[in-house]
């Protein structure tokens, strides 16, 4: 194992399985995120750096195209590293069949690598979204939102989980976008780039904020015992 992390934390897609898992679930996620894995066996880094790219320079097809051959004309380090650029480039080609839907209607930059966790009964849980919105509503005021990439082949988010990872995400938005606009729910949501499915913030949150309280809560109690 790694060496621990100290505090609490918790990603946010994380988060949103966490409270529609089992109890062995919930602590197989608890055990994840404080002894992480290292960075060099992430999987899809690459993906989501070339779909941020497509998404803020135009939605071009010929950006997601051109890092699709990259991936599968690098010479692979590993078996590991094979299996990884593989699954970068299926995951960039399921986003060319899904991309007419996602965030049509906004303007898109990348987002701030220093934006900071949201803290929530003791636990940082980490947003980190790619992508930053913005956009002019029906009255002509600028709204600003913001796009999280959620990578998994084989275990898509359900309806409960993504709503639970959008509202996250809109709280994070209030919290950390004040500034370039009011917030539009409709500019904020997580991306299932495998299952071609955008989960959009809904408009009645507060049941879901109080689960998400409980259950950081019961992350931060359970945190050290583990």
């Amino acid at each position: 194992m790694t060496t621990p992390r100290e505090n609490p934390r918790v990603s946010v897609t994380q988060l949103g399985q966490y409270l529609v898992g089992t109890p062995a679930q919930r602590k197989r996620i608890i055990l994840g995120q404080k002894y992480p894995v290292d960075p060099q066996y992430l999987r899809y880094p690459a993906a989501a750096q070339a779909i941020t790219e497509f998404l803020c320079d135009g939605r071009d097809e010929v950006i997601l195209r051109y890092h699709q051959r990259r991936l599968l004309n690098a010479q692979p380090e590993s078996d590991f590293d094979a299996h990884r650029l593989a699954l970068c480039a299926e995951a960039l080609q399921r986003c060319l069949v899904a991309a007419e839907g996602i965030v049509a209607r906004a303007v898109a930059s990348p987002a701030e690598a220093e934006l900071s966790p949201l803290e929530v009964a003791g636990v940082a849980i980490n947003a980190r979204p790619e992508v930053l919105l913005r956009a002019v509503d029906g009255q002509g005021q600028m709204r600003s939102g913001l796009l999280k990439l959620y990578f998994s082949k084989h275990a898509p988010l359900d309806e409960r989980a993504g709503q639970y990872i959008a509202t996250v995400l809109h709280r994070f938005a209030e919290e950390r976008l004040e500034q370039r606009g009011p917030v539009d729910p409709n500019l904020v949501g997580v991306f299932d780039v495998f299952a071609g499915r955008l989960f959009v913030a809904p408009r009645a949150q507060q049941r879901r904020l109080n689960d998400v309280q409980l259950a950081c809560e019961e992350i931060a109690e359970r945190w050290h015992l583990n």
